[in-house]
């Protein structure tokens, strides 16, 4: 028998959970930043979040940068100043609130490391950089930083941000904001470049990893793409061949493979098969070694990352930034629990027994709760096919 699938926590909807009680969290809606936004307003908020995965389970922290971008922080106002020895209650014409520059927004995002990290020493009482405490630093699609937001669409504006290069520059120009701090970096576990909408955004992230992510210093990192549309493809049309084949194929400057690939903020409904197609398409890129034994064979492949959002038959509105019943998924009735289904998907996954481990959790409108449900659910079913890895 082969051994057994480690299974690792990933953890939830950070913006979505903001946004539920007890946070109740009301996002800026002249600003592209989202959670990211509480880097400046209230980094205590974050914390305590993250504490919440931390509790519920979560091996695994993503950093509030999804969002972040030096364009989007260049374009975020400061509050207002007022003269303490002024009568004039109101801000005067050189009070106009200033946007944040680039010393200023490397030092806000680079902030969001050490956040994710403190959740960890906070609930376990010591800092420790062992198994199930592992910080990803997040970076969203370009589209995911766009107003209106775009990761949903692959609507990428201007023409050359549809371009592998346009991608590649500007990826690049982020991820060297981490990268490039030595502290920053050392803290860092995992790099996840997550909810890509179309094709070249994947080449760009490998070029810029195969440029960047050099040793001795390199990462674990992972790829995950989008799939809103119904005919399982990304939204520029880009089928899970041709996604999988980007993620995985080896040539010229994408020659770095990634540690994981995956599939995040999609419909549950469609998860398990798109798991499937990924595997028949990496199985055709990977070109395994037929004669070896299944332990052998699955030390090549890579890990699968799945995060599939919690929505219910809610659809989000990027123009109005709120979370609006789709009347299609309302007359499907009653939805089978998240965790139950979730956890059925990742067993029958396991037990299949091609992927080097799997790391699971959720995307919007999952909360700790969640999480918490998620692990119980996965450690009560029996199983031979996977364990649940421990600190």
């Amino acid at each position: 028998m082969a051994a057994r699938i480690p299974i690792r926590f990933l953890d939830a909807g950070l913006g979505t959970t903001l946004e539920s009680p007890p946070h109740n969290a009301k996002f800026q809606t002249d600003s592209s930043l989202w959670s990211s936004d509480f880097l400046i307003t209230s980094p205590q908020t974050l914390s305590g979040v993250h504490q919440a995965f931390v509790k519920a389970g979560a091996d695994v922290l993503l950093t509030a940068t999804y969002q972040a971008s030096l364009e989007g922080f260049a374009a975020t106002k400061k509050p207002p100043r007022f003269d303490p020895f002024s009568n004039n209650d109101r801000p005067t014409a050189q009070d106009t609130p200033e946007t944040y520059g680039r010393d200023e927004a490397n030092a806000l995002m680079r902030s969001a490391v050490p956040l994710a990290r403190q959740a960890f020493s906070s609930m376990h009482g010591v800092e420790n950089k062992g198994a199930s405490q592992h910080v990803a630093l997040s970076l969203g699609a370009y589209g995911a930083t766009t107003r209106p937001s775009t990761e949903y669409s692959g609507d990428y504006k201007p023409p050359t941000m549809r371009t592998v290069e346009g991608l590649y520059e500007w990826h690049e120009e982020r991820f060297r904001v981490f990268r490039d701090d030595e502290a920053t970096w050392n803290d860092i576990d995992f790099v996840s470049f997550e909810t890509l909408p179309v094709l070249q955004e994947v080449q760009a992230v490998r070029r810029v990893m195969a440029k960047h992510n050099t040793a001795p210093h390199a990462k674990p990192w992972w790829i995950s793409c989008v799939f809103p549309n119904d005919d399982l493809t990304l939204p520029d049309g880009s089928p899970v061949s041709a996604v999988v084949e980007a993620m995985l194929a080896n040539r010229g400057d994408e020659g770095q493979r990634p540690w994981g690939i995956g599939i995040n903020c999609t419909d549950i409904k469609k998860l398990d098969e798109l798991i499937t197609l990924y595997e028949a398409a990496a199985q055709n890129i990977l070109n395994i070694d037929p004669s070896l034994d299944a332990s052998a064979k699955r030390t090549q492949w890579p890990w699968l990352v799945t995060y599939p959002d919690g929505a219910q038959g809610s659809v989000y509105n990027t123009e109005t930034q709120e979370w609006e019943i789709d009347p299609q998924m309302k007359a499907r009735g009653p939805q089978r629990p998240w965790h139950e289904e979730l956890a059925e998907i990742v067993k029958k996954t396991a037990e299949r027994g091609s992927w080097k481990g799997i790391l699971v959790g959720g995307c919007c409108k999952t909360t700790p709760d969640d999480i918490r449900k998620l692990r119980s659910q996965l450690a009560t079913i029996k199983s031979d096919a996977y364990f649940l890895e421990t600190g």
